[in-house]
């Protein structure tokens, strides 16, 4: 006797409670399931099916509709851990996006706002210095220097400016692009 048929015997007798159409669906169900699943010990068969008193503590509960209590009847855990993890991944950061997105927008061209009009004031500054030194230059030409040397110092800090801007963005642009490759990633681990 291979082990598959010992422990239908077994099953058949805690099963005998059962109508003899249910004891039938249930043994040919369990004798195809293990056959399919090539459970090929006894041992094979327990840890996939639990005991036969176990197994046909379940098959009586499901029959009759009362709780069932055996590990048949435990839930199963989610087959691919990994893929819900990065499905919830995608599934947060898009309705972060949707969220949060109009307000970090607002927020960043704010922000570009800000910095635009200081690089304009510091430009029209600049530019009102060489033109109040240009208007000097003709009665005080040490205060035309003086406008002159503020122009130049304003222009040195609008280059420095542009030079932060041009950097921040480039950082941002980054960013962007890293957070689409994790989240490409992410997608690709979970498929």
């Amino acid at each position: 006797m291979n082990a598959r048929e010992q422990y239908i015997e077994q099953l058949k007798k805690y099963l005998k409670v059962l109508s003899q159409a249910d004891q039938d669906d249930a043994i040919d169900f369990y004798s195809e399931y293990i056959d399919d699943a090539g459970l090929t010990t006894v041992k094979d068969i327990v840890d996939k099916l639990g005991t036969p008193e176990q197994l046909s503590q379940d098959i009586i509960a499901k029959t009759t509709g009362s709780q069932p209590n055996g590990p048949a009847s435990q839930p199963t855990r989610p087959v691919n851990d990994q893929r819900t993890r990065a499905i919830l991944s995608i599934c947060l950061a898009v309705v972060l996006i949707i969220v949060l997105g109009p307000l970090a927008l607002g927020l960043l061209l704010g922000f570009f706002g800000l910095l635009l009009g200081g690089l304009a004031s510091i430009f029209g500054l600049s530019v009102g210095a060489f033109v109040l030194a240009g208007s000097l230059f003709a009665t005080d030409v040490w205060s035309a220097i003086f406008y002159c040397g503020g122009g130049i110092a304003l222009l040195g800090l609008l280059i420095i400016f542009v030079a932060i801007v041009v950097w921040a963005i480039k950082w941002l642009y980054r960013g962007c692009q890293n957070f689409v490759r994790y989240l490409r990633n992410k997608s690709k681990e979970g498929a």
